[in-house]
């Protein structure tokens, strides 16, 4: 719909001056309610938004952190439960040094999965809280201007 002459509220400019605050004077621009001619003008040229966006990318970055999570931990508990046992039935002597030295190997695996896994997971739900934000100010542009058909 192309603007017409009559579309605009009539536009003056004024300087304005200072006064100070505890001053009863009058100000210096009479305030001017706003005229619903004005109103539905901004409504129709705001923004053309969707219903909702898709972010495929994003989602498929999501699902590969969590595979890779769970994958790091389906690999690393049983690696190590496997490990042990198999120091346990094949040593024959000395099993309390090699007990001590997978203990050693265990544990700097066990803290490498729990920060592997936890930064994963914290960056699929980063991803998710993104995607959320977004939503949620998309439905609010949405409240106030047109959707896209």
């Amino acid at each position: 719909m192309p603007l017409q002459e009559n579309d605009f509220d009539a536009v003056s400019l004024k300087p304005v001056t200072s006064r100070p605050n505890n001053s009863d004077a009058k100000p210096a621009i009479d305030s001017q309610p706003p005229t619903p001619n004005a109103r539905n003008l901004y409504n129709e040229s705001a923004g053309i938004y969707p219903l909702q966006r898709e972010y495929p990318t994003l989602r498929a970055t999501q699902r590969i952190f969590r595979v890779l999570a769970y994958a790091t931990v389906a690999v690393v508990i049983p690696g190590l439960l496997i490990r042990f046992l198999w120091i346990v039935w094949s040593t024959q002597d000395g099993i309390l040094n090699e007990v001590g030295q997978f203990s050693l190997y265990a544990v700097a695996s066990l803290f490498g999965m729990v920060a592997l896994v936890g930064t994963l997971l914290t960056a699929s739900e980063g991803i998710e809280l993104a995607i959320d934000v977004q939503d949620n100010t998309l439905r609010i542009a949405n409240q106030s201007g047109r959707r896209k058909p």
